[in-house]
């Protein structure tokens, strides 16, 4: 008996031996992830793309020319224009806008001293984050001009209607009569994360 108390007194002692040599442990977890460079459209639209109209109504003057109205229109009083929100999280977005002229449609040929096509400005307004707005113009013409591409000097502002499009400054030949029916333009717009 008195060597069964000696063995598990040892026993107990040998147990007792490694919890007196444990030593701390310490270690290190990174936590990593990412956010993909994007631009949401968050109304007028849905996902990636949005949709609107600037009805410009009667355009002719009472003399049949087109309308002082709209061709004394500016990017500060425009025409027509339609607002959107559009969230891109990069902080300076790449925006390219152009646009058809506003046409009769269907098209016919117009007579000397008519017109059947009305050039004008199609503008672009970014609300910017750091405050202010930020302009993008593109000028219709015969030959349209390419593209304008402008990168915006900051993040648009996290804020309902951040992205504008107006129509403004509209043209024809001087004294040039409109021809009756209905005009129609696209304004193009890409908005892309850089």
């Amino acid at each position: 008996m008195k060597k069964t108390i000696l063995i598990g007194a040892a026993l107990a002692g040998l147990a007792i031996a490694p919890a007196a040599l444990a030593q701390t442990v310490t270690g290190t977890v990174n936590v990593t992830g990412s956010v993909a460079a994007k631009c949401v459209v968050i109304t007028g639209g849905g996902g990636s793309s949005f949709t609107g109209s600037i009805p410009l109504g009667e355009l002719a003057g009472t003399d049949g020319t087109l309308s002082s109205t709209l061709s004394g229109s500016t990017n500060g009083s425009p025409a027509g224009l339609t607002q959107f929100r559009v969230n891109c999280n990069s902080a300076a977005p790449k925006v390219t806008l152009s646009a058809t002229r506003l046409a009769l449609s269907p098209t016919a040929t117009a007579p000397a001293g008519y017109a059947n096509v009305i050039d004008y400005t199609a503008g672009l307004d970014a609300a910017l984050a750091s405050g202010g707005v930020q302009t993008v113009s593109y000028v219709t013409a015969a030959a349209l001009p390419a593209p304008t591409v402008q990168a915006l000097s900051d993040s648009f502002a996290n804020a309902a209607n951040n992205l504008t499009i107006k129509a403004h400054s509209l043209n024809t030949a001087a004294s040039a009569l409109l021809m009756a029916g209905n005009y129609s333009s696209v304004i193009s717009v890409t908005i892309e994360p850089i």
